[in-house]
């Protein structure tokens, strides 16, 4: 059996943020084993109620719950900024598990992507 860090521990056991409803994206599936949505409200370019829901072991989990605490209050293009390799690292997970961050990283750029959909509406709002 796996013993996962304090780090999962402490941001598997707190609930999600709060989510908006501005934006969204996700990627991957259940049959995959791993599916995460991701969104936002957006104000001045500024993401606000960023949250996430997500099927997904703890490792995933707990690494979206902090990416979203991290995006908190950040401008709309910290979305394409997210490392998968630092979070497999914070997380300690391991190698076989590490592709899934992927999946996390995809549904952060499709939440950008409609970000820049959006264009005016959402930049201005």
């Amino acid at each position: 059996m796996h013993r996962y860090n304090d780090a999962v521990g402490k941001y598997f056991l707190h609930p999600p943020l709060e989510a908006g409803s501005d934006l969204r994206g996700e990627a991957g599936s259940l049959a995959q084993g791993v599916w995460v949505c991701v969104s936002a409200d957006v104000q001045d370019g500024i993401l606000r109620n960023a949250g996430f829901r997500a099927f997904a072991c703890p490792h995933i989990i707990a690494a979206c719950n902090r990416v979203m605490e991290h995006l908190e209050g950040r401008p709309a293009g910290a979305l394409c900024e997210v490392e998968p390799e630092v979070l497999q690292t914070q997380f300690d997970i391991p190698v076989e598990k590490a592709g899934k961050l992927l999946i996390l990283k995809d549904a952060l750029l499709a939440c950008y992507a409609d970000y820049q959909a959006g264009g005016e509406r959402l930049s201005a709002s």
